[in-house]
């Protein structure tokens, strides 16, 4: 969609609550603030001092959303916070946008959805494969014929300090796997759908001798089968640099290959037959394309890309399981055990 300078008038920007505190603000903050989009009515999570200028701060985030006839309420919080909170924005009937995980596990994420669907609103988790689509993907020059059989993702970042809320379980509901690793699952998700059979190991073995131990998982690895033969392998790490965040998709004669700057198809020869940017405004895309769903357009991609968050979620939680049961195991028991549908990703 395109911006103009035009669209700054208050009749053409959407009216937002902004909930939000830590790592997680000073990500969103800026974005929110300097959007020709969003008018901020009123904010709350973050202390006084940490908040948005000129913009009515409240000690209690509930107070938001009754706050200035808003339209929607933007979410960036550790994602215990932002489930809970979210859902009093829904008995409001206002639109969310949210970070991801879309939560911290499959049944949470699976009642966010079928109430999302009774309550008619938009509600969106920020989605990196949407970017990776509307800047590159489709745009690529695919030969008709190709189909992957081999995906790689490889994720590693610094841990996070011993007080963060990534480190604790009820906040984040996983460590490296579900935060870090997330965007590349997404993109594997989308291009390969869900595996018939997940092994794991995930565990918790690089913390500082001198440190707290984290209680999520700072390792995992996982091999995953489909239908059909094809496979994938999923490695994520904290604290083994170099840090990396890449997935490559092989096929006959093909790989793409994504990584947090650009998509590129290169032949099993090495060279290379077409290469993508991918702008680094994820942030501001997402909410761009939210803004559109909340003005009556795209409602059906905000639809798609939430159940793809499902089973995204359907996906980490089978890894954990895998890992603690030391056996196969399959997203979609998960899917059964809900009275879900099975994804159409």
């Amino acid at each position: 969609m395109d911006v103009t300078n035009t669209e700054r008038g208050p009749s053409q920007q959407i009216r937002v609550g902004l909930i939000a505190d830590g790592e997680r603000l000073a990500l969103v903050g800026p974005v929110v603030q300097a959007s020709p989009l969003l008018q901020p009515c009123a904010q709350a999570g973050m202390p006084q001092a940490a908040a948005l200028p000129g913009v009515p701060w409240f000690d209690d985030p509930r107070r938001v959303f009754a706050a200035a006839d808003i339209q929607a309420v933007l979410f960036a919080a550790t994602p215990r916070a932002e489930v809970s909170l979210a859902a009093g924005a829904l008995e409001r009937g206002l639109h969310v946008w949210r970070l991801p995980p879309i939560a911290r596990d499959f049944a949470e994420a699976a009642e966010i959805v079928r109430r999302v669907q009774r309550e008619g609103v938009i509600y969106c988790v920020a989605s990196w494969w949407e970017q990776v689509v509307d800047h590159a993907w489709r745009d690529l020059e695919w030969p008709e014929t190709f189909r992957p059989t081999f995906s790689e993702a490889r994720v590693a970042s610094p841990g996070p300090e011993p007080s963060s809320w990534r480190a604790i379980k009820s906040e984040a509901g996983g460590g490296v796997l579900a935060h870090e690793a997330y965007p590349l699952l997404e993109a594997l998700v989308a291009v390969r759908g869900l595996p018939d059979s997940v092994t794991a190991i995930a565990t918790g073995v690089r913390v500082a001798p001198s440190a707290a131990p984290w209680e999520t998982e700072d390792t995992a690895l996982a091999l995953l089968q489909y239908p059909g033969g094809g496979t994938a392998l999923i490695r994520a790490a904290w604290s083994a640099p170099p840090s990396e965040r890449c997935i490559a998709h092989h096929g006959h004669g093909l790989s793409a290959l994504l990584t947090a700057d650009e998509v590129t198809l290169v032949s099993t020869d090495g060279s290379i037959r077409d290469r993508r940017p991918i702008p680094n405004d994820f942030i501001a895309s997402d909410l761009r394309r939210f803004v559109e769903s909340v003005r009556g357009g795209a409602r059906d991609r905000a639809s798609a890309t939430l159940e793809r968050h499902l089973a995204v979620s359907a996906l980490v939680e089978t890894v954990y399981l895998a890992a603690r049961t030391q056996h196969p195991e399959s997203p979609r028991k998960l899917y059964e055990t809900q009275g879900w549908a099975l994804p159409r990703v």
